[in-house]
């Protein structure tokens, strides 16, 4: 969890100076370690969220990224990369998915770790 929070952190720190390093991510250990600064960590990312201006989906800024090769930088939008950062979200979430399920634990939100255009199983009624 704190490296998708991490990477939304990236992405609402860098926008407002137009430049976005995913590979400078905080890597905070302490949110990982105490419940209280996770939480905390959690509910910034979501106020960030919840206060984008939908004016800014389309402001093209720079980002730098690292996919193996050293670091790259390219364009994107608010849009895309937040659509990117949901997307990289879900793969971890289908991770913790599959480790909560072997530990035994019933995740409450079926859909948690399937991306929205995942096809679902048709549960046929008896």
């Amino acid at each position: 969890m704190r490296h998708v929070l991490d990477i939304s952190d990236s992405v609402f720190t860098g926008f407002p100076n137009g430049h976005v390093d995913l590979t400078a991510r905080k890597r905070n250990e302490d949110v990982e370690l105490k419940i209280e600064n996770g939480i905390n960590y959690f509910n910034t990312i979501l106020n960030q969220v919840k206060s984008i201006n939908p004016s800014d989906f389309d402001v093209l800024f720079l980002v730098s990224d690292d996919f193996g090769n050293g670091k790259i930088e390219q364009n994107y939008t608010l849009g895309g990369l937040l659509a990117q950062a949901h997307s990289h979200a879900i793969h971890h979430f289908a991770s913790l998915g599959y480790i909560i399920c072997q530990l035994g634990i019933e995740i409450p939100d079926e859909d948690f770790g399937f991306n929205p255009t995942t096809p679902k199983k048709e549960v046929l009624q008896a």
